[in-house]
């Protein structure tokens, strides 16, 4: 715990003695235990500090006398490499010493003894000069109970075809004995979450199992009572659970490292949190013996599900767009980006798309909005940082605009809007408008079924002839409009964030833009 207090929050004593005039005043105190702490554990480090509002004079000495609230022998307390602090023999009290000065921190390492009852435990910290209280805080240790982690887990991976179901059983080997009191063992399966969240479901229809990863979402949990405590032995369970994904899901792709846990449960938990399982009657899920003797170091200490998805591409698509017009004039052109499927474009990244947009206006077409205000859209200058991690292959000189969306599901489309200026409406070089998946290092590797309707063209009035400067940017700037906020200096610099599952896989940061909607317009 940390308590703060400035000086309107402390207790301050006035000095007595003539020296109090020469004494500053009490600016601040800084206490902190850095708990809660578990019984048994490595001692923890301790600090009270006094700030006072000017330097200090000579000669005088600063105490700090910590008090604590519990009974004899709760706490191991012993001095840090300084030798200011010591602790009574009790643990229960610690009185610091030294000069004093402008600013004064006190530190001392203490422990919960593996005895010690869990709970809170108040103290006082009481800061004098030359004998006289200045200053007083007040804190709470938090000491829980000590945790006892008597399994250790191997390593799931199953494939599944699209639509497909999958089973797996992974083992796990009993380290050390089971709590006093444990009445039950829980077995947890999770699913995929955050963005992968419903693109594979894990099932486990037994009468003892019921949804939900530990009373969350997503998952399954299964409640046995019939179970052995043999430290050294290796589990499996003696039923499968399955993970199964839809149609659409797409792959070859990781869409989980899902986790599974085993937990004791004391019958008070079990009453608390799953007492309407049914664990007597009916399909029963249990665990079996798998060997004994196994190595504990060949087991890891958090369990893992690997749930792969098998080939299932999905087909993405953007038309044609042909400014008609005269010179001056702006128009608006709407081209329509579809997924021919068969599977999902779905999200793979956190914010802003997982997918992009990339225009390069020919010569006799100016900029002057990329994205319409109803498109879920966020778009960026070429040059933007967020492009060149996303989209390495953007060259800045020969690109107008880079659009970021979410997804596009199987047999969907949605309308790309852009507006431009018509400064030559004789103008026969030709353009192009792409549609791309973001691809980080591989990941998620699943490949477009066709790339050639991943590129269209962009023409003036129906006259493109391929003639222009060769790069497909024959009149643009290369960049969206300068005239408003930079995107760059919105966003910031980013990159990409893959969450499969429960296990956070962090490939750079990145946010998306603020608003949401992404047009950047003159």
């Amino acid at each position: 715990m940390l308590t703060v207090a400035g000086a309107a929050g402390l207790a301050v004593a006035a000095f007595a003695s003539p020296a109090a005039a020469q004494t500053p005043e009490v600016e601040s105190t800084i206490v902190e235990d850095y708990s809660p702490v578990t019984v048994g554990d490595e001692p923890t480090l301790a600090i009270a500090q006094i700030i006072f509002t000017e330097a200090f004079p000579a000669g005088h000495t600063l105490t700090a006398l910590i008090t604590i609230d519990a009974p004899d022998g709760t706490f191991a307390i012993e001095n840090d490499d300084d030798d200011d602090c010591a602790p009574n023999a009790a643990g229960t009290v610690v009185e610091c010493t030294a000069d004093a000065a402008e600013s004064v921190s006190f530190d001392y390492n203490y422990a919960a003894v593996l005895e010690a009852e869990p709970g809170d435990y108040e103290y006082t910290v009481e800061f004098k000069v030359d004998g006289t209280t200045v200053a007083t805080a007040d804190d709470v240790i938090e000491v829980s109970a000590h945790s006892v982690e008597s399994f250790r887990y191997g390593h799931g991976q199953v494939e599944v075809e699209p639509g497909g179901t999958a089973d797996t059983a992974p083992s796990f080997i009993q380290t050390d004995a089971l709590p006093a009191g444990t009445a039950a063992l829980a077995y947890g399966v999770s699913e995929p979450g955050y963005i992968m969240s419903g693109l594979a479901e894990a099932s486990a229809p037994y009468e003892n199992c019921v949804d939900g990863y530990w009373n969350g979402d997503g998952g399954v949990t299964c409640i046995v009572t019939d179970f052995e405590d043999k430290p050294g032995t290796t589990f499996a369970p003696d039923s499968p659970i399955s993970f199964s994904v839809g149609e659409t899901v797409p792959g070859p792709f990781d869409v989980c490292g899902c986790g599974f846990e085993v937990r004791p449960l004391t019958a008070a938990e079990l009453e608390d949190e799953y007492g309407d399982v049914d664990t007597e009657t009916g399909d029963q899920l249990g665990f079996e013996t798998v060997s004994e003797g196994d190595d504990p170091d060949d087991f890891g200490w958090a369990g893992y599900i690997d749930v792969r998805t098998t080939e299932n591409p999905f087909d993405l698509s953007v038309a044609d767009a042909n400014a008609k017009g005269k010179k001056g004039d702006e128009v608006t052109l709407t081209v329509p980006v579809k997924n021919l499927g068969p599977a999902d474009a779905a999200s793979f990244f956190d914010g802003p798309g997982s997918y992009g947009i990339i225009g390069s206006l020919p010569k006799g077409l100016e900029l002057v909005e990329a994205g319409g205000d109803g498109d879920d859209l966020s778009c960026f200058e070429p040059d933007d940082p967020m492009v060149e991690h996303s989209f390495p292959q953007v060259d800045p000189a020969k690109t107008d605009f880079v659009c970021f969306f979410w997804s596009v599901g199987a047999g969907e489309s949605f309308d790309f809007e852009f507006t431009v200026k018509i400064t030559d409406a004789a103008s026969k070089a030709k353009g192009t408008l792409t549609v791309a998946a973001i691809d980080d290092e591989g990941y998620p590797g699943i490949a477009d079924a066709d790339a050639k309707n991943d590129t269209a063209d962009i023409t003036v009035n129906g006259t493109g002839s391929g003639n222009g400067n060769g790069n497909g940017n024959g009149g643009g700037s290369g960049k969206l409009p300068k005239t408003g906020t930079s995107m760059g200096m919105i966003v910031g610099v980013a990159a990409l964030v893959l969450v499969a599952g429960i296990v956070l896989t962090a490939l750079t940061a990145r946010r998306r833009k603020a608003g949401a909607a992404g047009a950047i317009e003159e």
